[in-house]
Parts: structure tokens; sequence; C-alpha cells
């Protein structure tokens, strides 16, 4: 009986990674490139546009978690949230008030199967609004059955303490 419970919980598992699988393209996740500038097109939109949050969702691993360090006065805390809780909560936000955000730079380490991306970003409410925020995306990857998944994401806006570089602009 136990054998037989090991197998169903493999093929249900199996089957979710398929069903992941078939929300996005392979041209978006071919690539480290790609599967970044994915994530930020999804989210972008003119405000009352709903955004595909399963397809973003798909974009990650099962489990991957999803996380900001902001800052308050003179001190900083970190708010870390599932992918899922992510797109529950910004994905109707990002659709109500018109929402883009852009690269402005994109640095990448490889090393075999892992990657790490280092993304410069700016928002917008509005395709050509007036910039409201910059900072950076950190993503951490692996490349597994024949696509790139995004294992984990921190970001943090930059401030006057933390101007970002101009390494990062370029």
């Amino acid at each position: 009986m136990i054998k037989y419970l090991i197998l169903l919980l493999l093929v249900c598992l199996m089957s979710l990674q398929s069903f992941a699988q078939a929300k996005v393209q392979q041209q978006d996740v071919a690539t480290v490139e790609a599967i970044v500038k994915a994530g930020l097109q999804i989210i972008s939109g003119p405000k009352g546009q709903e955004r595909d949050m399963e397809k973003f969702k798909a974009l990650f691993l099962p489990g991957a978690q999803m996380g900001g360090v902001f800052f308050k006065g003179d001190s900083s805390f970190v708010r870390i949230t599932t992918v899922e809780n992510f797109a529950e909560r910004n994905g109707p936000a990002y659709a109500k008030m018109g929402f883009y955000e852009n690269q402005i730079s994109l640095k990448v380490e490889q090393f075999g199967n892992i990657a790490t991306a280092f993304q410069t970003y700016e928002t917008r409410f509005g395709k050509d609004g007036k910039v409201e925020d910059r900072g950076v995306n950190t993503y951490q990857l692996v490349y597994d059955k024949g696509r790139w998944w995004i294992a984990s994401l921190l970001f943090t806006p930059e401030n006057e303490a933390f101007p970002i570089p101009e390494k990062y602009l370029n």
C-alpha cells in the first residue's frame, strides 16, 4: 500500500511540473536573459489589463520565494513571501494602477546549470509615466528539464543612502 501511495505522489508531482511548463513558452525560459525579461513583461501593463500571474508563477521552481529589502528611516527590513502570495496580492494591484517595470541593466554570472542575475530596474505608473522608483532585482536560477527556473528573487529599491552604482546602470 505504501508503494502505491508513493507512486501516486510521484505521479502528482510530475503532473504539477508538466502543468507549470505548459504555462510558459520555451522561448521565455530558454536563457537567463529571456526568463527575467518574461517576468517583467508579465507584471507590466496598462491600467485595467489583467496580469497573467499563473504564467508568472510558472517561471519559478515549486516552493520558490520572493522578497524585498526595504528602508525606513535609518534602518532596513526584509519581507519574504511565496511566489503564490506575491502573485495573489500584486497581480490585481498592478492591473489597478497601470504598473510598468523596465530593465535598465542586466549582469549574469553562470556556472554550469546555475546562474545569478543582477537586474537594475525602474518602475513607472503608465508606460510613459515618470520614473517612480529604481532598484535592483537579484535572481538565483537553475537550468533543469530543458529550461531555466527562478529559484529565488530578492529586490531592493535605491535610496539616498544606497544609490545605484554607475557600474549597474550600464
